[in-house]
């Protein structure tokens, strides 16, 4: 069967048969998807606001907060991978991956096994396992190593975010002080301000990265066993 799907706003008509159904939808979802996400999110660059110690601060902030964020969308991104290798739907997580793999490769016992935080997909017998199948255990581990380090450094982050929100007055004062001229007053007074929106923008977002990563840990205790 030959469906038709017109994009007026790009003035394309897209054609494609039942077998490709899932990869369009898949394509026009997740292109919403990115747009809203991108409108949230977003790496930190912190502006220099003429306090040395304060500007070190700032700057470990962000730091800390990209190198989540690029695990948080890492952790998703190798998700989706998966989803799409696998024809699940978007969103469906790891349980119906791990269906689908199941099935796919039946002359194999697949099974997810975790230890702590530290989860992997084993194979038995392992030798020899396919290069998708071994591409899908490397993508397990690089979920495993994302949702981790999302987790690990939650604690360190939230602690440093909350540093700055509530010293803001204080802090205020350190910046004024800092500036030599009218003009300089207002542009670091500026930095400053902006960078305490990112710190709030940041206080937003680090938690529900960290809950994603702790839903996804509890979905691997239930599919590996260890929480029934």
């Amino acid at each position: 069967m030959m469906l038709s799907v017109s994009f007026e706003t790009i003035g394309v008509n897209w054609f494609y048969s039942d077998h490709m159904r899932y990869h369009v939808r898949y394509f026009i979802m997740d292109s919403k998807s990115k747009n809203s996400q991108c409108r949230r999110s977003g790496s930190i660059t912190a502006r220099r606001i003429g306090v040395p110690d304060l500007d070190q601060r700032f700057n470990d902030f962000a730091d800390t907060f990209n190198k989540q964020q690029e695990n948080y969308e890492r952790m998703r991104g190798t998700l989706r991978n998966l989803e799409s290798r696998y024809l699940c739907d978007p969103g469906s997580g790891l349980s119906e991956c791990l269906r689908k793999i199941k099935d796919l490769y039946d002359d194999h016992r697949i099974s997810l096994q975790m230890k702590g935080y530290d989860f992997n997909l084993i194979v038995i017998p392992n030798d020899p396992v396919p290069d998708s199948l071994e591409l899908t255990q490397e993508n397990v581990k690089e979920l495993c190593r994302a949702a981790t380090a999302i987790v690990a450094v939650g604690p360190k982050l939230e602690e440093m975010i909350d540093w700055l929100l509530k010293s803001e007055e204080s802090l205020a004062q350190n910046v004024n002080k800092a500036a030599k001229t009218h003009q300089e007053t207002k542009r670091l007074e500026s930095n400053f301000r902006e960078n305490l929106r990112e710190a709030s923008r940041a206080k937003e977002l680090s938690p529900r990265y960290r809950k994603e990563a702790q839903k996804l840990f509890k979905e691997v205790a239930l599919l590996s066993g260890v929480q029934t």
